[in-house]
């Protein structure tokens, strides 16, 4: 005697269709369909040193029309320099940081050569504007050269470009693991 066994259509009619699946196993899932967090991390410090860039330009723009009227002359480390002529602001002129910052640079360059076309564009971006902030700056520091908010908005900018090189950097690290 046979035993009548279902067929395999009829097992499958008999399956609960609204069945969700553990809690456990959507971030799982949803994490691969994500697209690479790594491109957001770009984009989200691009725009960040960007508003800090422009922040910085704006608060360098409201300094400036404060002090319309032309100091006659100021002291820069003890030395006089006549209003509007340039002098050397504080950027760092020890041997040892210029080389750093130097390799720090290359580096940057080299990684940010490995980016998608966009991402490299808004870093780009973001470079620019911090240098034409640091530029403003050292503009207004010429006319008002022992302005002390001057001097720490330069020092601002200096740092600005060191970390954007410093983020790339460690973002791009070779054999680094997305999370």
């Amino acid at each position: 005697m046979k035993s009548q066994r279902p067929s395999i259509d009829d097992l499958l009619a008999g399956l609960p269709t609204d069945v969700a699946p553990p809690a456990n196993v959507w971030p799982a899932i949803a994490a691969r369909l994500d697209p690479p967090a790594r491109r957001s991390r770009h984009l989200l410090l691009a725009a960040g040193v960007a508003g800090a860039a422009l922040l910085s330009s704006v608060l360098t723009v409201f300094v400036l029309e404060a002090r319309r009227a032309p100091a006659p002359a100021a002291t820069v480390a003890g030395a006089a320099v006549p209003a509007g002529q340039p002098a050397d602001f504080g950027e760092p002129s020890d041997p040892a940081y210029v080389q750093a910052h130097a390799a720090m640079e290359r580096t940057f360059r080299a990684r940010l050569a490995g980016l998608d076309p966009p991402t490299r564009a808004k870093i780009e971006a973001s470079l620019a504007t911090i240098r034409e902030a640091r530029a403003e700056i050292r503009q207004a520091l010429g006319a008002s050269p022992s302005d002390p908010v001057l001097g720490r908005l330069l020092q601002s900018t200096l740092s600005d470009e060191f970390d954007l090189y410093d983020h790339v950097v460690r973002s791009t690290e070779p054999g680094q693991t997305r999370t």
